[in-house]
């Protein structure tokens, strides 16, 4: 296993198993796989979720 890694995004700590991948943004979701199994988040807005998809896409090259 590679680490984990946390951010602090629209009030939420999410932490995240490395590695990451299929990642899918839809509205205010985003649904991805990491080292823990798949998980969705829920945000305030799509802009924030696009934020993490793009956070998430930086962790997994």
């Amino acid at each position: 296993m590679m680490g984990s890694e946390e951010v602090e995004i629209d009030g939420q700590l999410i932490t995240v198993q490395m590695p990451v991948g299929n990642i899918q943004v839809s509205d205010k979701q985003v649904t991805y796989s990491d080292a823990s199994g798949a998980s969705t988040c829920t945000f305030s807005s799509p802009d924030i979720a696009q934020q993490f998809a793009d956070w998430l896409q930086t962790q997994s090259r």
